[in-house]
């Protein structure tokens, strides 16, 4: 069970959420043999990729919340097999290129992502802003893979991040690929939490909203997963699955931009599904 917190170590980044740990006892929700440890050695590494530096034991074990005893074992067991390297006790841990190298080569055989690359890249360069790349799952979307702004103060975003459908463009942009029946049954499902003052949580509303941004092709959410920021997303299908592609950045930098990146944003998804029809 994960438990959503915030690293203050990149100041300037805004909508930046980490992972770590829950400090409940026993394994995870679904109760399978060594799950907890499993969420352990993925927090260490978000810790890691968060702060950009190495860490003592001691440090680990208390940012991530962990009993020493059972953070030295993951980590000795993560030496051991190459996975991170040790400093020396002052000095403590940081990971090695093991993960680069395994992730290079799970990514080279990733169809999807291969394609979308090219697409995540243009929108990134054209508009200045933190582009995703993800689809629906289940009844949240995934974020695929993520390139962030260069800018000092921008949204950020990672891979393997979820959202909440009602809320976030790239959810309502996942909703528009539904006929307007199915549509309407699946909001009606959907958990809808008033998440900020702006967020829609009415069936009618959010069906609303979706219907009117099939219409011009994209799909905008401001301020409703939080005040401050803006995002705008298209669609498409392949292979039955609904995939997105989604701009976020700083209301404020955003405002009077939103046809425009939805309007680019619309071309690269329709020139991806184009080119995934070919393939």
């Amino acid at each position: 069970m994960f438990t959503y917190v915030k690293y203050e170590s990149r100041p300037g980044v805004v909508g930046n959420l980490r992972l770590k740990p829950s400090s409940a006892s026993g394994a995870g929700s679904d109760g399978v043999a060594g799950v907890k440890s499993a969420l352990r050695v993925l927090a260490i590494f978000e810790f890691f990729a968060a702060t950009g530096k190495p860490a003592t034991l001691t440090d680990l074990a208390e940012r991530l919340d962990l009993p020493k005893s059972s953070c030295f074992a993951l980590m000795e067991t993560l030496r051991r097999e190459g996975y991170v390297y040790s400093l020396g006790k002052r000095n403590g841990y940081f990971p090695t290129s093991r993960l680069r190298v395994l992730g290079d080569g799970i990514l080279r055989g990733d169809s999807v992502l291969v394609l979308a690359q090219p697409h995540l890249q243009s929108l990134r360069d054209a508009t200045g802003e933190t582009v995703m790349f993800g689809k629906l799952d289940g009844a949240e979307v995934l974020y695929l893979d993520v390139k962030e702004a260069d800018h000092a103060v921008r949204f950020a975003a990672h891979t393997g991040q979820r959202k909440m459908i009602h809320s976030s463009a790239s959810g309502r942009a996942v909703l528009g690929l539904l006929p307007s029946d199915e549509r309407r049954k699946v909001i009606g499902q959907l958990s809808r939490p008033k998440i900020s003052p702006r967020t829609l949580i009415a069936v009618k509303d959010l069906d609303r909203a979706v219907e009117q941004g099939v219409s011009v092709g994209w799909h905008v959410a401001i301020g409703e997963n939080r005040p401050e920021i803006t995002s705008v997303a298209a669609a498409l299908r392949m292979d039955g699955e609904g995939y997105f592609f989604c701009v976020g950045g700083p209301t404020q930098r955003l405002a009077g931009r939103e046809n425009k990146i939805g309007a680019l944003i619309a071309r690269e998804a329709a020139a991806m599904a184009e080119k995934a029809a070919w393939t």
